[in-house]
């Protein structure tokens, strides 16, 4: 993986995660007017429902894939991959459940596929060291038995 598709990667998770949580933030207090139709077509009485788990697991998702890449934690992969298709399926459902149509589920359906897109998979990530290849006893006869003399 390149520093520059690491930078889009993050940036990209980190967007997701800023929106996400302001959205669900903004849903929760009311400072996003209550349409009606909006929850018509749902079980939920408010917006307050949806707005905790915009917050929690579209942009908690998107923030945990963030960190886990920014510290190049073991699974970040996975956290990258399970928030972007967190997005897709917010999106998806957030179209069908309030039937109606507005630019920026375009843009939030797009960035949860580019997460997945600049999400590299397994064989393209080398492998960090082992101790096997970084121990300088690794290389000698001597190494191979732990360095133990007979």
């Amino acid at each position: 993986m390149t520093a520059t598709t690491r930078k889009i990667l993050l940036g990209l998770l980190l967007f997701n995660a800023v929106s996400a949580v302001g959205g669900g933030l903004a849903l929760m207090t009311g400072l996003i007017p209550e349409q009606p139709s909006w929850i018509e077509h749902t079980d939920f009485p408010s917006l307050y429902l949806p707005g905790v788990v915009l917050l929690a697991v579209v942009g908690g998702s998107a923030l945990v894939a963030a960190l886990a890449l920014a510290r190049a934690s073991t699974g970040w992969q996975l956290a990258s991959i399970v928030s972007g298709v967190v997005m897709l399926v917010w999106i998806v459902g957030e179209i069908a459940s309030i039937r109606g149509f507005h630019i920026l589920q375009v843009v939030y359906f797009v960035t949860g596929a580019a997460v997945l897109w600049w999400t590299p998979g397994p064989s393209s990530i080398t492998a960090p060291p082992t101790a096997a290849t970084t121990s300088p006893t690794a290389a000698s006869p001597a190494g191979r038995d732990g360095g133990i003399p007979r």
